[in-house]
């Protein structure tokens, strides 16, 4: 004997909106965050040294600021109040005197800036290798 076809069934009619009470079985209740809340920052734990630390939710770190700033590349920091050698030079082509930051190695052929970089143009437009473009 053949099993009966199961029939279609139809969604429920839908009731007309009734205010659903807060916490009533069933039922969800959405709300925005808070936008004071998603400001408040956050404690983090450190993915170096394990030492907890406080970010904001736009950051996105995984070290504390002590192993962020130790993990840098060391750099040549300057000292305040360090006082710089200047040397005055002639310029050998025109005459102009200068102060140069550092010693030149032969006084005698020192040229200024102005005749310095004339003179590296020059040399550039002569060489072979140059191409105009």
């Amino acid at each position: 004997m053949p099993l009966p076809k199961p029939k279609p069934t139809r969604p429920p009619k839908e009731e007309p909106s009734v205010p659903l009470q807060a916490g009533a079985p069933g039922t969800v209740r959405v709300q925005k965050r808070d936008s004071a809340a998603a400001s408040a920052l956050r404690e983090k734990l450190c993915a170096t040294c394990g030492k907890p630390f406080k970010v904001t939710p736009e950051q996105k770190f995984f070290t504390c600021p002590d192993c962020y700033r130790k993990s840098l590349p060391p750099h040549k920091s300057k000292k305040r109040g360090e006082a710089q050698v200047l040397v005055q030079i002639e310029c050998v082509e025109c005459g102009t005197k200068e102060f140069l930051s550092f010693a030149p190695t032969d006084p005698k052929t020192v040229l200024c800036r102005t005749c310095f970089s004339r003179q590296k143009r020059e040399q550039k437009l002569a060489s072979p290798d140059y191409t105009n473009r």
